[in-house]
Parts: structure tokens; sequence; C-alpha cells
């Protein structure tokens, strides 16, 4: 066979989702490899994230899931239309609409999984861009979509195989348990990840219990891969001074506290601010900090704003920053908290603030826990899951412990450079067989045989 070409089926916008830039970090790295790549987007796209030279198509637009069935009008005639809007507005009035995203995300899964037969409209259309991509591996990016690639492949007709990667499928399960279709979504979930030539790809220990115990997948179906960042330099820390241009009245004389990432109710931010509002209350003086974007509306975001400003609290907030400034707040932050309390199947902000040499506070279960810590060796500290007192307890011995402090953030740069994006990708392509351990090509790209 020849070399392999890997087309990576994703949704959304990779601002938001963690599963975005997983994938696309991956293809990006494929790709300077001299791998060929092409990326599938469902309902959004970003192509933005990838390198030049990467190809995209847009598998669906989001409006074909407007209605509880598949529409090809509204997906292909409406959907086009909205799309010669620029991407910052038509995210404003997806996100502007309380349950629009949830609404589609549902009509989704319902279309994927009621039914033996899986959207075969979508089918026809992937097997058309399989066929004219020649491609090999089918990288589904989350485990819930793969009903999409068996249904593809049982047709016969084209060689290629797919692999499942699970990272948040538990909330596709939600959408499922709220249309009553848990069971059949469990079954045809199963299907899909039995009828792949490897097993499924999880991104902690922790998450293959979970799915294993609510989802009922095979463990010996499953093997831990750890997501994977990009890490800068050691020596490149930014200057402080870049935050100015978002932040203006952040002060030089105060530890900055952050959270970053989806600003949404099952990240846990009103617990930060509970515990932020505790510390105050016993003069212990810090500055708080909230950004990232939303997936599913500013509701939950003008929520934190207006509960900060009950309990008096001055915090600086903002929704999808760049790059350039995401690593600027990381390196300065005296710790950067993770207050989620839904449990995290990795925690890509965590692996991200430790890179910059920052220490981390987290909750004490989930896949979160193994990002932070190996051994007995800490990039930071955990605190109770869903229990603000014991994060304020926590958070201020990150604030009044100096050589505490100094030991954990002399700690976050090793464990970070475990989940380097090299060494992610070189695990990706180990688990397809496309390469052994020790770096060779395997002759026939890794389709003969299952890792």
């Amino acid at each position: 066979m020849n070399k392999p070409t890997f087309a990576f089926v994703t949704i959304g916008s990779g601002s938001y989702l963690g599963s975005t830039v997983r994938d696309l970090t991956i293809a990006n790295i494929l790709h300077r490899r001299g791998y060929k790549v092409v990326v599938y987007w469902m309902m959004e796209w970003s192509p933005e994230l990838a390198d030049p030279g990467i190809e995209h198509r847009l598998l669906c637009h989001g409006t074909r899931y407007q209605f509880r069935r598949p529409s090809a009008f509204m997906d292909q005639v409406v959907g086009s239309a909205a799309f010669l809007l620029p991407p910052r507005l038509r995210v404003q009035v997806t996100q502007g609409i309380n349950g629009f995203v949830d609404r589609m995300l549902t009509h989704l899964i319902r279309s994927l999984h009621a039914t033996p037969d899986s959207d075969a409209g979508l089918v026809r259309r992937l097997r058309r861009f399989i066929a004219k991509d020649e491609v090999s591996h089918l990288m589904m990016s989350f485990a819930s979509l793969g009903t999409l690639a068996l249904a593809a492949k049982r047709q016969g007709g084209l060689d290629f195989d797919y692999v499942l990667t699970f990272q948040g499928d538990e909330q596709f399960a939600d959408y499922a348990r709220r249309s009553d279709l848990f069971e059949a979504y469990r079954k045809r979930l199963n299907e899909a990840v039995a009828g792949s030539r490897w097993p499924a790809l999880l991104v902690s220990s922790d998450y293959l219990e979970r799915i294993a115990d609510e989802l009922q997948v095979p463990r010996e179906r499953m093997s831990v891969l750890y997501n994977g960042i990009e890490l800068s330099p050691p020596s490149a820390r930014p200057p402080r001074a870049r935050l100015r241009q978002l932040f203006p009245r952040l002060r030089e004389d105060l530890p900055i506290i952050t959270y970053f990432g989806r600003q949404e109710a099952e990240k846990g931010i009103d617990l930060l601010l509970y515990a932020a509002r505790l510390l105050k209350a016993r003069g212990v003086e810090l500055q708080l900090v909230v950004c990232g974007a939303t997936a599913k509306g500013e509701s939950y975001k003008r929520v934190v704003a207006d509960l900060a400003a009950h309990l008096g609290l001055p915090i600086h907030q903002a929704g999808a920053v760049s790059g350039e400034i995401r690593d600027t707040l990381l390196a300065h932050s005296h710790c950067v908290v993770y207050p989620s309390v839904n449990r995290e199947a990795f925690g890509l902000v965590v692996a991200e603030a430790m890179g910059h040499g920052t220490p981390v506070l987290v909750p004490d279960y989930g896949g979160i826990t193994e990002v932070m810590r190996d051994g007995e060796r800490a990039g930071g500290l955990t605190f109770k899951a869903w229990d603000s007192g014991d994060l304020a307890r926590q958070l201020e011995v990150l604030l009044a412990n100096a050589s505490l402090h100094r030991e954990l953030a002399g700690n976050a740069r090793p464990l970070a450079e475990r989940f380097t994006a090299e060494r992610m990708t070189d695990r990706v392509l180990q688990h397809l067989g496309v390469i052994d351990r020790q770096g060779h090509s395997s002759a026939d790209g890794g389709m003969s045989r299952v890792a």
C-alpha cells in the first residue's frame, strides 16, 4: 500500500473545542512529516487552525440538523447562504440564541443513532470525499460519529479503515438520554467500536474507566493515548505588557489567578467566584481573570459577570482571545484554576499552563489529575470536587506559601513535557501500525494488522 492518507472528521470550531485543537495539532504534524492530510468539517469550520497545504472540505453545515430529520435543503441552500456571512458573525448568531447549538447536536445524535441506518445522505457524501481524496485512515474526532464511518465502510468498494477517539462523548450520551435514545445510542456506539480495525483511543486512564462503566464499551477495545500540546521554548517568556491591550486595569502588584477555557456551566467558574469571595472576606488580595469562548451561547458567560458583580468581585473577563494573549496570560499567572464540575477527560489548558511553568489547581477526580501529577511529583494542587470552600483553602496555600509555589512551578514544565504534540503524533502512528516504536514506517501503512 502507498503512504497513508489521513482524513480528520471533526465538529465545530477549534476556537472552543479541545477535540478540534487536538485533531488539527496531529493533522499539522502529519502534514509536516510528508503525509497527505485533509480535514472534513461538520457544522462549522476553522481552516485557519491548519497549516497551509492541508485541504478542507465541509461535510455538512449545522443547519442540516435544524430539525429532527436531517434536511439536505437546510444544509446545502440555507447553510451555504449562512456561510456567506463572516465567520465571527455566524458564531455570534448561533451562540446568541440560547439552546441553538444544543438543539442541532441533539438532532445530529438522533439522526446517527436512532435507527441502524445513519444519515444516509451524509454517508454518501463522506464516501465521495474518501474516494476523491484516496483516504486510507479516517480519523473520527468523536466516537459518537463512528456510525458514519462504519456505514461508509460497510458499503464496501473503498480501501480505508477508521479509528475512533473518545474525548467528550459523555456529552453526546447526555443528548441521547434526553431524547430517550440512550440504549440505541450505546448499541450503535459499540457497533462502531467493534467495526474498526483498531481499538478506540481515549485521552486518559480515568476516562477509559468512565466509558467502560457508563457506555459499557469493552476495555480490550480501548487504548489510552494522552493529548499533546505545542510547547514553547522554556526561555520564551512573553512580556506582561501585552495583557494591557485586553485588560487595561490589571495591576502589577497583585497576583493573577486565571481561569482559561470554555465559559460553560459544567466548567464550574461559579465555584472559583465563591472561593475568591471567601478569600476576599479573609483579606487575601488577588485579581481574577476569566476568559475563553463559549460553544452553547452567551448565557453562562453573562451569569459569571452578574454573579461576580453580586459578590463584589471586580473580575477581568473576556471571550475568545488570541494565542499570543493566552500564552502571555498563562505565563504570568500565579496559578491557573480549572474548577470543572464535570469529570474532565484530560485538560489541555492544565498542560498548557504547566508548559509555561505555572502551577495549577484542579478537582481531585477525573483524567485532569493525571495531567498535573506523576507519582509523588506534582505541578499543582487539587481541591475536593465541587467544594468551593476547599478550593479557597488550597488557593490560599498557593498564594501564601512561596516555597511550595516555587517547588510546584519547578515541577510544572517537566511534567508538561510528557504531553508534547510530537509524542502524541508518534503514539497515534504506532497505534495504527504506520510506524513501529523505533520510528520505522510500516510497508503497508498499518492496514494489515490491528495495532
